[in-house]
Parts: C-alpha cells; structure tokens; sequence
C-alpha cells in the first residue's frame, strides 16, 4: 500500500480509527472527490475503476477518536 499522504503534514497527530475500504466502485465518488481536490485530471468511472483495481487500491477512512480541540498540533498558529 501507499502511505504517501501521511507525510504531507507532520505538524498534526490525530489519534483516529482508521477503516480499510476495498469496495473501490462504492468508494469512486470519494476518490474522485481526492483527485479533485489536488487538481488532478479525473478520468471517466470505468477508466478510473480500472487504474485504482490495477493499482491495487483501497481507501482508508479515519475517524477521529477526539475532538478537534484535542488533537495535538505543532507551529500552527
């Protein structure tokens, strides 16, 4: 699996529980939602569903365990 989004910030430890998604068609809107996000083209869903299935892909969705106000942040002012 790949764990590159987990390095973007390392100013902020959440703890979480965190679901394995592997129903990729069910979950499609939500990765497109991702690529939107970060301003990468979005292909069509069966084009998409076959990168995200050859590419071995899952989602994985994490839910805080604590409010915000108690998540442990550094040098964000």
């Amino acid at each position: 699996m790949k764990y590159a989004i987990f390095r973007r910030d390392s100013r902020v430890l959440v703890p979480a529980t965190v679901e394995t998604r592997e129903d990729i068609a069910a979950e499609l809107p939500r990765f497109r939602a991702i690529r939107e996000k970060y301003g990468m083209t979005v292909p069509g869903d069966e084009e998409h569903l076959r990168a995200l299935a050859a590419e071995g892909r899952v989602l994985l969705a994490f839910t805080p365990d604590q409010p915000l106000a108690d998540w442990t942040c550094w040098g964000l002012d």
